[in-house]
C-alpha cells in the first residue's frame, strides 16, 4: 500500500490590502477618531501615497482578532 502524506499547512504572509481612512473606517465600522488613535498609538500602521491616508486592512482584522497589541 502506498503511503499518503499529509500536506501540513504553512503559515503565509498575506499581501497588503490597502485602503483609505473613510473606506476603513466603513469596512470595521468605527470612527475616524478611533482609527487615528489606533494609529497613534502604534496598533495601526499609516501609509502615505501623496495626499492620501492609507491603513492596511489586513492589520485592522489582526487588531479586531486581538492578534495585535
Amino acid at each position: 500500500m502506498p503511503k499518503t502524506s499529509i500536506a501540513t499547512p504553512t503559515p503565509t504572509r498575506l499581501l497588503p490590502r490597502y485602503a483609505t481612512l473613510p473606506e476603513a473606517i466603513v469596512y470595521c465600522r468605527s470612527s475616524r477618531r478611533s482609527l487615528e488613535r489606533r494609529i497613534a498609538e502604534g496598533k495601526l500602521t499609516r501609509f502615505q501615497n501623496g495626499f492620501r491616508v492609507l491603513v492596511d486592512l489586513n492589520e485592522i482584522d489582526a487588531m479586531l482578532r486581538g492578534e495585535r497589541h
